[in-house]
């Protein structure tokens, strides 16, 4: 992105199902930029969630979560537009965001995640790469905390990917993890053996580590803050209430996926094929 002015949304903390409305009305403006032919421009946002939650992977089984004990302890759920699991975000957990109009490579998940590390290395940290089933992961201590998804648009030969992401950074408010995802005693052992939440290990300022992914992702590019404009904002009130806050659509998944951020989980980043009309990627 060295050759474009990448737009920088200011850090928000909102809810799950607000901040990820949000986010695919950045991703629809854009896709319908692209589709009559006008300049898309690269966004990098980063984003927490205000209280703990449960995301669904796309079409994910509801029955896969605890509704009724979510709701009666104050956790939110709403569903992801990329596939994989469900996994549950604390509070102190950072979100990111890329919306890339650029022609996929194999090479891309590589880029992305060698900034991130740059940004965990301006905060302290010295994690590393290594490769799962072909695809190049975060690790620290061998232990796993970036997961990732994406999403993609084509049309005449161009791109437009959806790149997201979480950094788990601080794990107190998980007491309830293993009733809200149904998850067994082993599972539970496997994640918290499997993980690592880096606020656990380090004390840091959320502030800097937002600046630091602010200043890395964009890759040397020249930067533009720009908040949500009023299009932006109107698009996504109404995904809101659409898709994201509606039990409905909530509960009409029916493929099951289990919890995402198992270190059994396979990782796979690959597209469905061409004869498949949605573009989203395969797992989380």
């Amino acid at each position: 992105m060295e050759d474009k002015i990448v737009r920088v949304i200011p850090h928000l903390r909102a809810s799950a199902a607000w901040n990820l409305a949000l986010e695919e009305a950045i991703f629809l403006k854009a896709k319908l930029d692209m589709f009559k032919g006008r300049e898309v421009q690269p966004v990098v946002r980063l984003y927490s969630f205000e209280r703990p939650s449960v995301i669904l992977g796309y079409r994910q089984r509801a029955e896969e979560v605890d509704l009724d004990f979510c709701r009666e302890f104050g956790i939110d759920v709403t569903m992801r537009t990329t596939g994989g699991g469900s996994v549950l975000l604390g509070e102190k957990d950072l979100q990111y965001s890329l919306l890339l109009p650029l022609n996929y490579s194999k090479d891309l998940l590589k880029l992305i995640n060698e900034r991130i590390i740059s940004s965990l290395q301006d905060v302290g940290f010295s994690p590393n790469l290594i490769t799962k089933t072909g695809h190049p992961v975060i690790r620290l201590d061998g232990k796993a905390f970036v997961f990732d998804a994406q999403r993609r648009a084509y049309k005449n030969g161009s791109d437009l990917i959806l790149h997201h992401g979480t950094t788990l950074v601080d794990n107190s408010d998980y007491e309830n993890m293993h009733q809200a995802l149904k998850a067994t005693k082993q599972e539970i052992e496997d994640l918290r053996d499997g993980n690592v939440w880096i606020g656990r290990q380090k004390q840091f300022r959320e502030a800097d580590l937002v600046s630091a992914f602010q200043k890395n992702l964009p890759d040397n590019a020249t930067i533009r803050v720009k908040d949500f404009t009023a299009e932006e904002i109107k698009l996504a009130r109404r995904l809101y209430e659409i898709f994201y806050t509606n039990p409905e659509e909530i509960k009409s998944g029916k493929k099951k996926f289990g919890i995402c951020y198992l270190p059994s989980t396979p990782y796979n980043m690959a597209w469905y094929t061409a004869k498949d009309k949605d573009g989203k990627a395969k797992h989380c």
